[in-house]
């Protein structure tokens, strides 16, 4: 900057004013939203977008770089009117300055949007969109419906595509505004004006609704509740086909088919007549195959038949009876030996049984077992054991008893000339003879059963002196005696546990 002082004037160089008007306007205009139409719109940039943005009066160049551009979830396109948000950018090599764009919008497509999904959410409770309200498209109609602008290009690109696939399909047209305040109406009314003239004139196999691509206020027609009723209500079979392959309409949801573009719905809806004919040729051609290979196949096994030795020579035929009837009595004889051999060991074995079962053979095994139920039986009488022990204790006792006094008198007899030197030997004998006489009863004592009571056991015995061995001799509330060292205890069942 250079100040002259005469004159009184400040005088800048272009590079200080530049920045000077860089720094005044991208400071005030850092933080800004703009609203406008996209014009003269350029992609083939590494860095990003580069387009105007417009009204009537003015514009002003706009950049929108590739790292804000990957957070965006639509398309840029010319024409498209937007709400940007960014800054004042000021280029000083050139002078000029630039909007950049770090957010931006379609103007209006946040109302639209909200309305199409709202009416989608209740059209989807409602059942409009479910599977089972959808119909199957005819393989080959006869005759097929269009409903759209007779204006657009649409009606002649689907009669066009139509004739060529298949030339004498029947095509029936209704006209209807695809786009404006009342389209939806007559979208509406063209369908039911063909389900009438199919119940009452001439039957419609399909129809094709639908219109060409275009932004989102451009297809609304379709996302109206009037389009999706017509269509859900309609007697005939429905291929939607609206805008381009990603435009999705609420009509596409409720339509039987959706079709990615007009000319894909008449894709769909008819065959290529030329392909039929040529399927028709293939199995025209392997039908006749089949029938000449079936007709061969006949005559071979006809001359296959013929040549057979035997259809000429009865003589053979004969023989080879014979043949067989020496072989079945060849069998049948053998088939004898087997029988009989069977029934001779089926006898052998029930003589056997029945030897097993002679009464004097079961008298024999019957009084054997007997006496060694008897055996047991007195081995399991405690009350018998222990008189038997008692008995036996008492007979022992008196035979060592009577044995002692008999040695002792008999010693005593002698011992009247004897010193006093065999008196004491005579003495040391008794001494031995009553000590062998308690080992002897020691013996008996530690086999006899009172000695196992005195160790903690005990006898138990039912209400009919039976002893008890197991818990299945006795039932709860029965009565029974336990046989103790020391005496006897009356007791009740009052459980049991096998465990």
């Amino acid at each position: 900057m250079i100040e002259n002082i005469d004159r009184g004037k400040i005088i800048y160089s272009v590079s200080e004013l530049t920045l000077l008007i860089k720094e005044t306007v991208e400071t005030k205009f850092y933080s800004i939203w703009i609203k406008g139409e996209i014009s003269g719109f350029k992609s083939g940039y590494a860095s990003g977008y580069y387009f105007d943005l417009k009204d009537s009066k003015a514009k002003i160049s706009s950049i929108i770089f590739k790292y804000d551009i990957q957070r965006l979830n639509f398309k840029i396109q010319e024409g498209m009117s937007v709400i940007a948000f960014g800054r004042i950018n000021l280029y000083e090599p050139r002078g000029t300055y630039s909007f950049i764009i770090s957010d931006i919008e379609p103007e209006g497509y946040g109302k639209l949007a909200l309305a199409y999904e709202q009416l989608k959410e209740k059209l989807q409770k409602e059942g409009l969109f479910d599977k089972e309200h959808k119909r199957s498209i005819p393989f080959l109609p006869y005759t097929v419906g269009i409903v759209t602008s007779k204006s657009g290009a649409v009606l002649h690109d689907i009669v066009k595509i139509i004739r060529r696939r298949f030339d004498n399909i029947h095509l029936v047209f209704a006209n209807a505004s695809v786009q404006g305040i009342n389209s939806s109406a007559e979208i509406a009314n063209a369908i039911k004006l063909l389900n009438r003239y199919s119940k009452n004139e001439h039957k419609i196999d399909i129809l094709i609704v639908g219109r060409g691509g275009g932004s989102l206020e451009d297809l609304w027609s379709f996302n109206e509740e009037k389009t999706a009723y017509a269509i859900y209500n309609s007697d005939i079979p429905i291929i939607s086909a609206v805008g381009h392959e990603t435009d999705f309409t609420i009509a596409d949801f409720v339509a039987d088919v959706r079709a990615s573009t007009p000319s894909n719905a008449a894709e769909i809806a008819v065959p290529v007549k030329l392909d039929l004919v040529s399927i028709i040729k293939k199995f025209d051609e392997r039908l006749k195959s089949a029938v000449l290979n079936i007709i061969k196949n006949k005559s071979n096994a006809i001359k296959y038949l013929n040549s057979r030795q035997y259809n000429r020579n009865p003589k053979k035929l004969i023989e080879d009876k014979f043949i067989l009837i020496d072989d079945v009595i060849n069998d049948l004889f053998n088939a004898e030996k087997i029988i009989i051999n069977n029934y001779k060991l089926k006898i052998a074995s029930l003589n056997k049984r029945l030897e097993l079962r002679h009464p004097s053979h079961i008298l024999k095994d019957k009084y054997v077992r007997f006496k060694e139920i008897q055996t047991r039986f007195k081995l399991r009488r405690p009350d018998k054991i222990i008189n038997d022990y008692k008995i036996i204790i008492e007979q022992s006792n008196k035979i060592l008893n009577d044995a002692m006094f008999r040695k002792i008198f008999y010693l005593r007899s002698i011992a009247g000339g004897m010193d006093l030197n065999n008196d004491k030997s005579i003495k040391n004998k008794i001494i031995i003879y009553r000590n062998n006489l308690q080992l002897l009863s020691n013996t008996l004592q530690s086999i006899s059963p009172y000695s196992v009571l005195k160790r903690g056991y005990s006898i138990t015995l039912s209400g009919t002196e039976k002893v008890i061995s197991s818990i299945t001799d006795v039932d709860i509330n029965d009565k029974i005696k336990i046989i103790m060292n020391d005496g006897l205890i009356n007791s009740v069942v009052i459980s049991k546990d096998s465990k």
